[in-house]
């Protein structure tokens, strides 16, 4: 693939998900919610902090990717904020409300151990491998949460259209190089396109949060 092809995919990957992050960051704060599922966006943040200081140089040809990185490495923090400030009113009831922060401490770690680990040991520290595995566990995890929370509150049809473009275009610079990494794009694509299809639905069935009290977004 032409290096002019590349670019103009990864361009159009890191517009598509920093639309995808403003307009959950817009929705998390008028819904009072977060808008990304915790283990996605703990582990969403480890692989942007990883791969915008700790491994960067590994990325000598990639600085567009890089300068990308940082851009959605500071929306992740608005995101955090949003689940720090909101994300205990959704924590289970039948556990002790004080394990709410070592709960997200944990889960941070997990993440970010997981993706410096398989960069490090299994992706000669290209985060190709993690950014794909994190990226479909983020996509079925919204799709569980919609199903949760029964409403789209923190969500909207646009960050799934938004997130289903960002998400594939990554998927054709790699996937023509690695089969594992075509497999891991192409459930990412499966995930998102019901998850647009769900809240497709729900908008039509004057269900969603956006629907019955908020202007769509």
């Amino acid at each position: 693939m032409s290096k002019t092809l590349t670019d103009i995919l990864t361009l159009i990957s890191g517009t598509c998900w920093t639309v995808v992050y403003l307009l959950i960051i817009i929705r998390s704060y008028r819904d009072k919610t977060y808008g990304m599922p915790y283990w996605a966006l703990a582990f969403n943040f480890s692989w942007e902090f990883i791969f915008s200081f700790l491994l960067s140089t590994d990325l000598p040809d990639l600085q567009l990717q890089l300068l990308v990185n940082r851009v959605w490495l500071f929306f992740d923090l608005l995101i955090f904020i949003a689940y720090f400030r909101y994300g205990r009113k959704e924590w289970p009831a039948y556990l002790p409300r004080s394990f709410f922060y070592p709960y997200s401490i944990l889960v941070l770690l997990i993440g970010f151990f997981f993706v410096y680990l398989i960069s490090v040991e299994l992706d000669h520290s290209l985060g190709v491998y993690a950014a794909f595995i994190q990226n479909l566990m983020m996509s079925w995890l919204f799709i569980a949460m919609l199903n949760n929370r029964k409403t789209a509150a923190g969500q909207s049809v646009a960050i799934a259209a938004f997130k289903l473009v960002g998400t594939l275009a990554p998927t054709i610079i790699y996937g023509a190089k690695s089969a594992f990494v075509l497999y891991l794009g192409a459930g990412c694509f499966v995930a998102d396109l019901i998850y647009l299809l769900l809240l497709v639905r729900l908008r039509r069935q004057h269900i969603s949060i956006e629907k019955k009290s908020y202007p769509k977004g």
